[in-house]
């Protein structure tokens, strides 16, 4: 995982001072990898202290193990764009967030998710730009397994309080998940479910379940690859349907 997912992955948890420094690596993830600790500190206009606790949250030991993870995520992404060679940095970024998503994504967890799917009479979806096929996938294999899904438009959002029930589920499949569509989707009745690669920490304890998905670049919603994982999200969660199928039939 490397620093910017550590940093996605721990931000409903900072503190003023660690959104600040967040905010400030954010904009120039590159520009850090110059900085020494007191630099960094200082244009974050906060203590040495409070960036050693910031690092020491996300997990390292220390600044410079931080800051040598992202010197080398740079650096890896800089060669490969300045060769030329885009397809490449293309597949380079999928296989390690393939591997990433492997370890997320365990048979454990993918149970859990099939048990929560299989608690809904109705499940809806939807998503923004390539996030929707998400959506529409879903749809075909969940009739596949004989669960009521329907994919559902951005625009049409506003009209699902309308049809909804307390007992149906809403999954949202947004990149960033933000107001955008977060907004929108929280106003409809039933609980709601977002999959996303970057978790707006303002909607993040106002969904009923959040599956967070990995992601490479500081800016994951144009990154190509990034909608890609939800395609697979929705592969893998869908094949643990029968099982949880049976398991309620029987139970």
């Amino acid at each position: 995982m490397n620093p910017l997912q550590r940093m996605e992955l721990h931000k409903a948890d900072f503190t003023q001072n660690d959104q600040i420094i967040y905010d400030c690596i954010m904009k120039n993830p590159a520009g850090i990898t110059h900085m020494s600790t007191s630099s960094l500190a200082e244009l974050c206009g906060v203590s040495q202290p409070a960036l050693s606790r910031f690092v020491k949250g996300l997990g390292y030991a220390r600044y410079q193990d931080f800051r040598a993870e992202l010197i080398g995520m740079v650096a890896q992404q800089t060669e490969q764009a300045e060769q030329g060679q885009e397809h490449l940095l293309y597949f380079s970024q999928l296989y390690q967030l393939l591997h990433e998503t492997e370890q997320l994504l365990t048979a454990n967890y993918l149970h859990e998710l099939g048990s929560y799917l299989c608690e809904f009479p109705r499940i809806f979806a939807s998503g923004i730009g390539k996030s929707r096929h998400a959506a529409e996938l879903l749809e075909i294999l969940m009739r596949k397994h004989r669960r009521f899904a329907q994919a559902i438009s951005h625009d049409a959002l506003t009209e699902l309080t309308d049809y909804m029930e307390s007992d149906d589920l809403l999954i949202v499949f947004s990149v960033s998940g933000g107001e955008h569509i977060m907004e929108e989707a929280l106003r409809a009745n039933g609980k709601v479910m977002l999959v996303t690669s970057k978790p707006d920490p303002r909607y993040t304890d106002k969904v009923d379940k959040l599956v967070v998905l990995p992601h490479l670049s500081s800016d994951p919603e144009t990154d190509s690859v990034s909608p890609v994982l939800f395609d697979i999200f929705v592969e893998l969660v869908t094949s643990f349907l029968p099982y949880n199928i049976e398991r309620v039939s029987d139970s």
